[in-house]
C-alpha cells in the first residue's frame, strides 16, 4: 500500500502550524498585557528588553528587532509618546540616534516580566522536559535551514534567542 506524501502547504504540516501557533501566542500576549492594565505591545516589550542592558544606536535596534528603519522609527516614536524611551544624539557621532529606557520604561519592563513569565508557564503546561528539548531541536533545525536558505551564516544565535 503506497502512502501519498504529505502536502507541506497543508495547514496541519509543521511550518504553517508554527505560523498559526505564533499568531495565537501573539494574541495571548496582547490579551495578558491588557488584563494586567498595561498599554504595551509585543514589539514594545521586545524593544524594552533589548534596551534593558543600556542605550543602543537606533540603527542597531532595527537590525536586532528585524524591522526596517521607518518601522523602527514609528515604534520608537510611539514609545517616546508613552515616555518609555528617549532618543538622543550620540556624543561620539552626531549622525547617530541613541535610544534608551526612561525610568518609566524600566518600570514597565519590570511589570511586564511576570506577565510574560506567567504566559510562558501557561504555554508550557503539560509539556514534559524531554518533549520541550525535542521541540527546541526541531526549531533550531528550522532556523538553521531558513538562515542557510537566506545565505546568512548561522552563527548569530544571540539575535535569534533574544526574541
Amino acid at each position: 500500500m503506497k502512502t501519498e506524501p504529505k502536502d507541506p502547504l497543508k495547514s496541519d504540516s509543521l511550518v504553517p502550524s508554527l505560523g498559526k501557533t505564533m499568531k495565537h501566542v501573539d494574541m495571548l500576549i496582547k490579551s495578558r498585557f491588557n488584563e494586567a492594565g498595561m498599554d504595551l505591545t509585543k514589539a514594545q516589550f521586545i524593544l524594552l528588553k533589548f534596551l534593558y542592558s543600556g542605550p543602543q544606536p537606533q540603527s542597531a535596534l532595527a537590525i536586532i528587532t528585524e524591522r526596517d528603519k521607518g518601522s523602527l522609527t514609528r515604534l520608537v516614536q510611539s514609545m517616546e509618546r508613552k515616555k518609555l524611551v528617549k532618543r538622543r544624539t550620540s556624543k561620539e557621532d552626531q549622525r547617530v540616534n541613541v535610544v534608551e529606557l526612561t525610568p518609566l520604561g524600566f518600570e514597565f519592563l519590570e511589570n511586564a516580566k511576570p506577565v510574560i513569565q506567567g504566559l510562558f508557564s501557561t504555554l508550557s503546561k503539560g509539556i514534559e522536559k524531554d518533549e520541550q528539548e525535542i521541540a527546541m531541536r526541531v526549531l533550531k533545525y528550522i532556523r538553521h535551514n531558513a538562515a542557510e536558505a537566506l545565505g546568512k551564516e548561522y552563527n548569530n544565535e544571540s539575535n535569534i534567542n533574544n526574541h
